[in-house]
């Protein structure tokens, strides 16, 4: 494992407009994870495991809560984006304040680091996407696309973004202009996007608050398959091999093929399910806001176990060897084996999780709605 030091990197913390700064350009390890649930396919699948128990390493005031995305590591530099605006940088070994940068109003996803370049999403803001360059310390680029409560994928140099009016757009990275967009049906009752894409081989996979799973070419934009799921989609979708994995708000969670978009299976959770789902081995685990979490079996959606937490599960989780890492409404984050789904530790934290965990550089790392990032390191044996 490479060190934790941050040798090199200069933050400029402007008193009272938080610039940030890092005069050289971060690069991406093989085990960071630099975007939400790690990857396009949002497998948010460790490249280490990260073994319980686990003892606190730091804390870290970001002065407001975090939404519904997960803190991003890359090159020892942890970035958490708040639901004021603002955009920190944070060491992974020390916690320390790199630096920080206001770039608007909330930011309810997770920010997309590529590079000396972090793609960042917000709502209620004049400018809904920026570009924010690192080592100039200043926006390189901004949009105005909608309110966007969903996290920026970056995919074959494109950005794909979805907004709270129903329109997916296609962006060039350079630039933010628009290649292409998407629109819901307008006869829809509900049309907004708040499910992040997903994607793989070409295609683009996101749900919608129509209840509908949607699949487009990523470089036309022409609609490849739709799929009613019968309740909204707040999830973002996994796509695992040639799979795509997503629950809705009634509770189902279904396997769609990638290509055909035909349903392979439906499993009954019991519970509104707005966390995507993580893969473990031959299962897919996934929370419900009852606060179960469910082993359920990749190849016909049987439940291989079920697990109470005590508290509602609004985010997904984050795998680590064989142990699944997911936090609750109740202020907890609880690790579970994923195999059998016992828990084999948990700990008590200050605020609820509505943000998905991270794992990187051994660590596990987390933030809560009560503005403290905090990341637990390996206890010693």
């Amino acid at each position: 494992m490479r060190a934790l030091a941050l040798s090199g990197l200069i933050a400029v913390w402007c008193a009272g407009c938080g610039n940030l700064r890092i005069e050289r350009q971060l690069h991406e390890q093989p085990g960071d994870w630099p975007a939400f649930a790690r990857g396009i396919d949002h497998t948010a699948t460790a490249a280490q495991p990260v073994t319980p128990p686990l003892t606190l390493a730091w804390n870290q005031d970001v002065t407001a809560g975090v939404g519904n995305g997960s803190p991003v590591i890359v090159d020892s530099v942890v970035f958490v984006a708040n639901l004021r605006g603002e955009l920190y940088a944070i060491g992974a070994g020390d916690g320390k304040v790199i630096g920080w940068a206001g770039l608007g109003d909330a930011i309810q996803g997770s920010p997309t680091v590529d590079g000396s370049v972090v793609f960042v999403a917000l709502s209620n803001s004049k400018e809904s996407l920026t570009a924010y360059d690192l080592v100039e310390g200043k926006a390189r680029w901004k949009r105005n696309y909608g309110d966007v409560e969903t996290s920026p994928l970056l995919y074959q140099q494109r950005l794909f973004i979805g907004n709270t009016s129903g329109t997916l757009y296609c962006l060039e990275r350079a630039t933010g202009d628009v290649r292409w967009k998407y629109e819901l049906p307008a006869n829809t009752r509900w049309k907004g996007i708040r499910s992040s894409p997903a994607a793989d081989e070409g295609t683009v996979v996101f749900g919608a608050d129509d209840g509908w799973l949607y699949a487009l070419n990523t470089e036309t934009g022409a609609l490849r398959w739709k799929v009613d799921t019968g309740s909204p989609l707040i999830a973002a979708p996994l796509v695992q091999g040639g799979v795509v994995y997503i629950g809705n708000r009634a509770g189902t969670l279904l396997a769609v093929g990638r290509e055909t978009g035909n349903i392979l299976w439906r499993c009954a959770a019991g519970a509104p399910v707005v966390a995507n789902a993580v893969p473990a081995g031959d299962l897919i685990i996934v929370g419900t806001l009852a606060g179960r979490v469910l082993g359920v079996r990749m190849s016909d959606g049987t439940t291989a176990w079920a697990t109470e937490l005590g508290g509602p599960v609004s985010a997904g989780g984050a795998v680590a060897g064989t142990t699944v890492y997911v936090g609750t409404l109740r202020k907890q984050i609880v690790a579970l084996n994923a195999t059998d789904g016992a828990v084999v530790w948990k700990d008590s934290l200050d605020g609820r999780m509505r943000t998905s965990p991270a794992v990187a550089l051994g660590r596990l790392f987390l933030a809560t709605d009560e503005h403290t990032v905090t990341a637990y390191k390996e206890a010693p044996r």
